[in-house]
């Protein structure tokens, strides 16, 4: 293999020189101002998701538990998928209510009233109704705040809150 500094005019400092600012590029820098490799930092990348993942599921169990009234312990034994979520709504177990037909669109939760208003265009039930209902749930049990502004400007305007 041919050497650079053999065919490089001069005293190859440059190359040199070329070579350590090379090598600081293809260093990460850490919010503690050091450097590290590339694996190093992406192990530090993933071990911080997984806390961030971490801190969600607690506190997406300490909703749960306000929720519903549960222990930690309870709630660690409760398996929150879709079908216990709504089956919990409907039996009584969490206050909220259903906007759509078949235990469509839960409401347990301003977040809930947020998410139901932004997937109504996406069911194929009647949209006016669904956003009649969500407007219904959220005025009974006062999470107005999970509607969009512009539903708030046509309720204060003396409408229904519905688009024209």
């Amino acid at each position: 293999m041919m050497n650079l500094n053999d065919t490089y005019a001069g005293n190859g400092a440059r190359l040199n020189a070329n070579k350590k600012r090379r090598g600081r590029a293809e260093l990460l820098v850490t919010s503690q101002d050091n450097y590290m490799s590339g694996e190093d930092a992406m192990g530090e990348i993933f071990a911080r998701k997984r806390s961030r993942g971490k801190e969600f599921r607690e506190m997406k169990m300490a909703d749960y538990r306000d929720r519903m009234g549960l222990s930690f312990a309870e709630c660690e034994e409760y398996d929150f998928a879709d079908k216990e979520y709504r089956l919990a709504i409907k039996e009584g177990k969490m206050k909220g209510a259903f906007a759509g037909d078949d235990m469509s669109f839960p409401i347990a939760s301003p977040e809930d009233v947020r998410s139901a208003w932004s997937s109504v265009g996406r069911s194929d039930q009647p949209t006016k109704k669904v956003q009649k209902n969500i407007i219904r749930i959220a005025r009974k049990y006062n999470w107005m705040n999970g509607l969009p502004k512009s539903v708030h400007d046509r309720i204060k305007k003396g409408g229904t809150g519905l688009p024209e």
